[in-house]
Parts: C-alpha cells; structure tokens; sequence
C-alpha cells in the first residue's frame, strides 16, 4: 500500500511522491506526465522511484490498472520514464470512479490524438508564442486567486497554465495527446514556470478525486468532444462545491445552413473536429447542469486562413488546403458559413467567434444570489 504525505481529499503536490515506490499489481487511479525509452537495467530495486526531479524508472514486468478500467503502464523489455504519476490507493473512498467504457469513441479517441501528435509543433508555436494579448486576457477573465489550486482539462502546449501559474497556488495541465504534454513541460522548461504540472489524462475520466480544485478550466476542446456535456460533468466533479468552472470555445451561427456549413469547412480542415456549438446549445447545456454563469463574453477573433490551416497541418498548396479553401470561398457571397470571411491577397481573413463563460454551482433553489 503506497503511503503518500498530504490529504487524500485534494490534488497532493508533484514533490509530495517523491522517494514512494509504487508495488507491483496494485490498482491504482493514475495519470502519465510522460512516457519515453530510457536506460534499463532489469530485475532488483522498487518498481517504480521518484527523484526529486520527477523521474521514475519501472523495473520488470508490470501492470497498473486504473480502479474499473483498463489503463495501465506494461513495461516488460521497454523501459520507461514516468515524470509525476497522480496515485489514489484502493479504499480511499475518494477514488474516481473509473468506467469501463467511454462515451467518446475509441476511433475518434485515435483521431484526435493522430491530429494533435501531427500538428503539435506547430500547434505550439501558435498557441503558446503567437498570442500574448488573448492569452493575457482569458487568465484575467478567470480572475485566478492566490490561493487556488487550478486544473486546465485538454490543455495542450500548457500555455494557459503556464501563464495562470503565477498567480496562482498550483496548476495542473491534463491532455490525452502525450505529445502535447511533453511540448507543455518543453514550454514550462524554457519559462521557468513553477508550480504548474502536466499529465496525460482523460477529460471523460479527469483523474482527480472529486472536490479537487478551485477552478476548472477547459479551452478551444469542446469541438472535439461527441459528448461535451460528459466533460462538464467530469469539470464539476473535480471542482470544490464553491469553485469556479471557465469554458471557452468558439461559437457558431444560430442559423442552420451556416451551422452546418461553418461544421462542414471545420471538419474537413481537421479530423477530429466534431462540431461547433451554438450560444444557445452551451447556455441550454449550463442550465441542464445547474451552472450560474457568473460572467459570460464573445470574443471576435480574426485570423489568417493560410496560418489557420497551417496550424491544423496543412501547408498552403497541399490537398486538404486546397480543398477547404474552395469550400470558404464559395461560402463568401452573402457569408454562408459565419466566417466573415474577406480575401486578402493570396490569403483570407476569417473570423471567429469565441464564447468564455466563467460559471459556478446554482445554489439550492436555483440562483446563486
């Protein structure tokens, strides 16, 4: 049975599991920070040892299984480095409840994670170097405090935790594309950002105790996701009873002929993308979940085409450019697809419409007051 300092009932600190060995076979709720080859020397020691750095070594065979379901680490010739494993031990009554099956498909599980291992170079560069100002002010929408502890759920490159850390008491960045996670901790290295960690982890399947923090945050992900309103349960599940949840993700016209079509030119620009949500679908999906939304804004967010789809993978001339592009210029006479969408030169500008909710629990009776 693992001893572990700190209080089962939160997020413990990255530092606090540092010289506890993990046993062979027990069942545990985890998450990876990361997973790579290193050098093996089999056989003797503990099976799994944390440095202070964070690195761990797994000797011989080894199974660890997720309480309920079937995530595990199997090491028996490759080695690996295990950077801030999350454990829960059986029989804390805390334990999350891990199900067997998940709502999002296998299949598109795997097409998001190809998509994203794809473009994380330069889907980093993007996300975390090219837009200081945006980011800049959804951490002051969040209007963080000292004290928090934070969870940032499909957190990609970490640009969003790594620029709340600061301000924060902790951080955790959760995302089920290891790539990402490893460009996130490439970032935190070149910042020098203390006090933020990152694993790989499931949005369906957060792997916290409930209760956990203070705030919860998910970005630009809900397009990805077949069952968006599974995660929000997920988010209030991990969030403390007076926390606070922020959902940002772009927004789609409330008309159906550009609904489908604006989803249409997304879905063929990226795999993974499920679909663009209404205004009115994420404040219907608030009520359903008893969420206030305390602060609510929309965010005109202009941007080149030909770097929108670079981002996405696809460099100008390529097939699926070519493709999507034609598919946005045909929608331009009388803006068919809401992207208002104005050629500029060799490219075109477009324009999305960012929804950020900051949200919390109605209180009993229905408001918060």
């Amino acid at each position: 049975m693992l001893s572990c300092p700190g209080n089962f009932g939160g997020p413990p600190h990255p530092a606090s599991f540092v010289g506890h060995p993990l046993p062979l076979g027990e069942r545990v709720g985890f998450a990876l920070l990361e997973l790579q080859p290193s050098p093996f020397a089999g056989g003797g020691g503990p099976p799994l040892a944390f440095s202070p750095a964070g690195a761990g070594r797994v000797r011989g065979p080894t199974e660890i299984s997720g309480a309920g379901r079937h995530a595990a680490i199997q090491a028996a010739s490759t080695p690996c480095h295990a950077v801030w494993v999350r454990f829960l031990i059986r029989g804390q009554r805390n334990l999350v409840d891990y199900r067997s099956e998940t709502a999002m498909s296998k299949k598109h599980k795997e097409a998001v994670q190809k998509q994203f291992t794809k473009t994380a170079e330069a889907f980093s560069e993007f996300a975390v170097r090219d837009s200081p100002e945006v980011l800049a002010e959804k951490v002051d929408f969040a209007k963080p405090q000292a004290a928090d502890a934070v969870l940032d759920v499909c957190c990609g490159p970490g640009a969003f935790a790594l620029a709340v850390a600061p301000r924060v008491s902790r951080v955790w960045g959760v995302d089920m594309t290891l790539e990402m996670v490893r460009r996130a901790r490439a970032f935190q290295g070149e910042k020098q950002v203390a006090g933020a960690a990152f694993a790989c982890g499931d949005a369906e399947q957060i792997p916290f105790p409930s209760a956990s923090f203070d705030q919860v945050s998910c970005q630009c992900s809900f397009h990805h996701l077949p069952k968006p309103e599974l995660v929000l349960q997920e988010m209030i599940r991990v969030a403390k009873p007076a926390g606070r949840l922020m959902v940002i993700d772009p927004l789609a016209p409330e008309t159906d002929s550009k609904w489908e079509l604006l989803n249409r030119i997304e879905r063929l620009r990226d795999p993974s993308h499920t679909s663009t949500l209404r205004l009115t679908t994420f404040l219907r999906m608030f009520e359903e979940a008893a969420l206030e939304v305390v602060r609510q804004s929309v965010r005109r967010r202009a941007r080149s085409f030909n770097r929108w789809m670079l981002r996405a993978g696809h460099p100008v001339g390529s097939k699926r450019y070519v493709e999507t592009r034609k598919l946005l210029e045909d929608s331009i006479p009388g803006d068919r697809a809401g992207f208002s969408a104005q050629v500029q030169g060799d490219d075109i500008q477009i324009v999305h419409h960012e929804g950020m909710f900051l949200l919390r629990r109605q209180a009993e009776g229905g408001s918060n007051t």
